[in-house]
């Protein structure tokens, strides 16, 4: 189903990290981002959200919560239960501390791709991505090193031994070319798949607004600049 607007108004906030489709929007197909976070994923939300798309954006832990819960009681994810009117679905990470007190389960959405795609293969599967030292400086920067600290702690009790920022960043490393060889490997072998790989440093902008035509009109020329990378 097409949607077809011209200046389609911008999507309903419902709280910060959550907006639901504004009322002209008649497109159900939905969209996700499943790279890791620091890859753009602000930016991307604040595209869809100005043409009308109801994005969810990590929303304090709960996206992922939900998706643990759907895959421990049902086998398959299904966020428009969790989230009814809300169309796109980016930053997919379950950090401690940054939501519940007390609960230590750091969970990388992106390592859950095989699940995200079998559970809604007829959606968009957008592989937001950058240079792999741009993402790594980005996320030694975020929430001014606590991040890191959060991660390095969080490994150190799964390794039962005291780990250094060195140990950390070599994880993040395989992690990161772990899951592109995944999702690339799996986009270039079921070409039915509504896939896009896009790199926020040099992807144009535009492919990403042909990607989506069939169901959604993006605006502007540029992919907008939100948070501090």
């Amino acid at each position: 189903v097409r949607s077809t607007y011209g200046s389609m108004p911008e999507a309903i906030s419902i709280r910060k990290p959550v907006s639901i489709n504004t009322p002209g929007l008649t497109a159900t197909r939905r969209i996700y981002v499943i790279g890791f976070n620091r890859c753009g994923t602000r930016s991307l939300t604040t595209a869809f959200k100005q043409a009308g798309i109801g994005c969810v954006h990590w929303d304090r832990n709960q996206l992922m919560l939900a998706i643990l819960s759907d895959l421990r009681r049902h086998g398959r994810i299904n966020l428009q239960t969790h989230y009814p009117g809300s169309n796109a679905f980016l930053d997919f990470i379950h950090v401690p501390e940054h939501g519940e007190k007390g609960d230590h389960i750091l969970c990388e959405g992106t390592l859950l791709h095989q699940h995200l795609i079998d559970s809604d293969p007829d959606a968009y599967f957008i592989l937001n991505t950058r240079s792999v030292e741009g993402w790594l400086a980005s996320r030694c920067r975020h929430l001014n090193g606590s991040f890191l600290e959060i991660y390095r702690q969080h490994l150190s009790r799964i390794k039962g031994r005291e780990l250094n920022i060195d140990d950390v960043l070599l994880e993040w490393r395989r992690m990161w070319h772990q899951a592109h060889a995944e999702i690339l490997s799996r986009f270039q072998c079921e070409p039915h798949l509504r896939s896009l790989v896009f790199d926020i440093e040099h992807t144009p902008y535009n492919n990403l607004k042909q990607f989506l035509a069939e169901d959604y009109t993006l605006v502007g020329d540029a992919l907008p600049r939100s948070g501090n990378g």
